[in-house]
């Protein structure tokens, strides 16, 4: 079977799309992981169970906004901000829930759900970008 001779664009616009998704992923495993752990933090300073959910929803979406604006240049504002504003919301609250019912987590099991909610956002936008596309090529067949 003759092979074909490599498209050297198509190759590398999927080295490029690569690139960016493992960027992407990073980036949502850093957010959930340092959103995370601002909040085990906070609740380790025991100022009471409002207080540190409070303080540490505030002080994890300002962790979340910096690390938006500083990969904005590279991912894009839209593709960095949002999504990871849902990560930096869900994660830190795997903290407040283990609190409430009296489990007392440590810096690496912070760590480790900061790490999952940062990863399972990426999986969900990837399979929801797939599923659109999808439906958007049966809906308007021709492009």
């Amino acid at each position: 079977m003759p092979s074909r001779p490599l498209d050297p664009q198509k190759s590398s616009a999927s080295v490029r799309t690569a690139l960016f998704l493992a960027g992407d992923a990073c980036f949502f495993v850093v957010v959930g992981v340092l959103a995370t752990l601002t909040m085990h933090l906070v609740h380790a300073w025991e100022w009471g169970f409002l207080l540190a959910v409070l303080a540490g929803m505030a002080l994890a979406m300002v962790v979340q906004m910096l690390l938006s604006l500083l990969v904005a240049p590279l991912l894009g504002s839209i593709e960095s901000m949002v999504p990871s504003m849902v990560v930096a919301m869900i994660s830190p609250m795997f903290i407040c829930i283990l609190h409430a019912v009296g489990c007392e987590p440590g810096a690496r099991m912070a760590c480790v759900l900061g790490a999952a909610s940062g990863l399972g956002m990426f999986l969900f936008i990837s399979i929801h970008a797939r599923a659109s596309r999808r439906w958007l090529a049966t809906a308007f067949p021709g492009g």
